[in-house]
């Protein structure tokens, strides 16, 4: 006869009965993360009661207890130990590990073994292999000499304790013992299949999916001043952003299907196709985690690089880093520090140094990391999250500023926010604007915005997800503005480039060090050549000129110069 359990035996036995698989005959665990947890016979749920009561009793999904589910490497057999177990109210591994000690004190103040308990009380995740995506949670038990009188010692000691009591009563050592549901929705656990077929040994875990769009990654790290991810350089990505929402540099792009990853991109930047490129098998995941500040809210994510369960090879997975990060990326070369982590079903995590900068971490050593390997998303809405253009230059009661975004993104209220193309700045720095009548504005657009006022609430940009509205290829030809995603990569060129000034005028700005990400300026010689081909262009030869001056041979859509005029094509 199955005998229920309560109290402590309750909570010890929620500890092996936790997680599933995604398909039949796979071996692959599913990612770790927050999940409802449901039995397959009764189709109810885990409900935390309270620190060291649980049953398998709710009715539906919302009265079922969140629960976070971590392990670490999986074995040969696709096996893994859960190393985290949590919900809130209580954190049932750190239980177990209690229970384990008193038992070790016992022992080892009668002088007998202890080694056993290792194993004894460790919780294996095993799939099942069926298609329904469910799972085992077992517990094995060596062989151990001397159980009976190992036994009655523990059960003396444990007087009362009906937990103790249920789990060494039933323990038969050489064994794997499964976890089920029992009669009255209490825990039990069994040596073999249980009764309904087994169904009443195995679980499904509910996942809430992860929602894509446009977001901000910020650190979970309670202690940086500077919390929010953004790339500024070429080659790297950094943490040193106070507050993101004048910054173009911190807007991302996620795309997700559960979540696995299809896309996470930022400034030409994209991850995801790292997975792609490393084969079959390999996929990107923004696994939910908790965070050490708020022990059990669970609003924080890592995100990994799963690789493949068998023949994981590192020089396919560094070729693939070197084709998609590049070769002298900051993440290619923590790759090739660590290229002895690259193995079949190894997991890599995308975290942060305490000095900002991303690198990468494993399985044996994400933990050190803290909450410094977490992230949290903040979508970009219009109430929370917001994206809007800092304007600082003034001319005639309006405020303006360029912008030169590596995404796409509406202007959301016309009557605040007027996008300008430049299509000339003459020699005095003047420039010649054309309003921009669509407030759909393509990625990679430099366009001059103009505000009514320097209140961001009123001049937010929400970011679209339509890639190119029509007109976008005759738009980015009609610029006379070009622009660059990053800091540092026209620096030795300031001194040709033509900035905003105040005024609403363009010069060269000789205080700058270099031209900021994701600002937009005129070259000199471009305001140069467009005035002398307006004014010196020769005149009826029928010679078509770009607004750089130069001579075009075979013209697409778009303004150009004929006979010293402009023209449209």
């Amino acid at each position: 006869m199955r005998t229920k359990l309560s109290f402590l035996s309750t909570l010890l036995a929620l500890c092996m009965g936790t997680m599933t698989l995604c398909a039949a005959g796979i071996t692959r665990l599913p990612d770790q993360g927050v999940y409802k947890i449901k039995n397959v016979y009764s189709g109810t749920y885990v409900k935390l009661q309270h620190d060291y009561l649980a049953d398998i009793t709710a009715q539906t999904p919302e009265e079922a207890s969140d629960l976070l589910v971590w392990y670490g490497e999986r074995d040969a057999n696709g096996e893994a130990l859960l190393t985290n177990l949590s919900g809130d109210g209580g954190d049932m591994i750190e239980t177990l590990e209690f229970i384990k000690g008193l038992i070790k004190e016992v022992l080892e103040y009668n002088n007998q073994p202890t080694w056993f308990l290792e194993e004894m009380f460790q919780l294996h995740l095993v799939p099942t292999g069926d298609a329904d995506g469910s799972v085992f949670l077992c517990v094995d038990v060596p062989a151990i000499d001397n159980w009976d009188e190992i036994k009655a010692i523990i059960l003396e000691a444990a007087g009362g304790q009906t937990a103790i009591n249920y789990y060494i009563t039933h323990m038969v050592p050489g064994n794997r013992h499964y976890m089920g549901i029992d009669y009255d929705g209490s825990f039990g656990y069994r040596l073999q299949a249980g009764t309904e077929e087994g169904t009443d040994i195995k679980f499904l875990m509910e996942r809430e999916d992860l929602q894509g769009g446009y977001c901000y990654v910020k650190t979970a790290s309670t202690t940086s001043q500077t919390p929010y991810l953004r790339r500024v350089h070429s080659l790297r990505s950094t943490i040193d952003l106070a507050s993101p929402h004048n910054d173009a540099s911190a807007v991302f792009e996620l795309g997700v299907e559960g979540i696995q990853v299809n896309k996470l991109a930022v400034q030409g930047l994209d991850l995801a196709p790292l997975a792609t490129a490393i084969g079959e098998g390999a996929y990107l995941a923004l696994c939910p985690t908790n965070t050490v500040a708020g022990k059990f809210v669970y609003n924080s994510v890592v995100l990994k690089l799963q690789l493949p369960d068998e023949n994981v090879s590192a020089d396919a997975v560094l070729a693939a880093a070197a084709q998609t990060l590049g070769e002298d990326s900051e993440l290619y070369a923590a790759l090739v520090a660590h290229s002895d982590w690259i193995t079949d079903r190894a997991a890599l995590y995308f975290v942060h140094d305490n000095d900002g900068d991303v690198t990468i971490a494993s399985d044996a050593n994400f933990a050190e990391y803290g909450d410094l390997a977490k992230w949290q998303l903040e979508m970009i809405d219009t109430e929370d999250n917001y994206f809007a253009p800092e304007a600082t230059v003034e001319a005639d009661g309006k405020y303006y500023t360029t912008l030169y975004a590596a995404f796409p993104y509406t202007i959301v209220n016309p009557n605040n926010v007027v996008a300008y193309l430049v299509t000339r700045v003459d020699s005095e720095g003047i420039p010649e604007l054309q309003p921009i009548t669509d407030t759909m504005i393509p990625a990679g657009s430099a366009v001059l915005l103009e505000c009514a006022t320097q209140t961001d609430a009123d001049n937010l940009l929400m970011p679209a997800t339509v890639a190119t509205p029509a007109g976008a290829p005759r738009m980015a030809m009609a610029s006379a503005l070009k622009g660059t995603y990053f800091d540092d990569d026209t620096a030795n060129d300031k001194l040709n480039m033509l900035t905003l000034q105040q005024g609403l005028t363009f010069a060269v700005d000789n205080t700058l060090d270099y031209m900021p990400a994701n600002k937009a300026w005129a070259q000199k010689e471009t305001a140069t050549a467009i005035t002398t081909v307006d004014a010196d262009a020769q005149q009826g030869d029928n010679t078509l000129y770009d607004l750089m001056g130069r001579k075009v041979i075979n013209p697409t859509h778009g303004i150009y110069i004929l006979n010293g005029k402009k023209v449209v094509r």
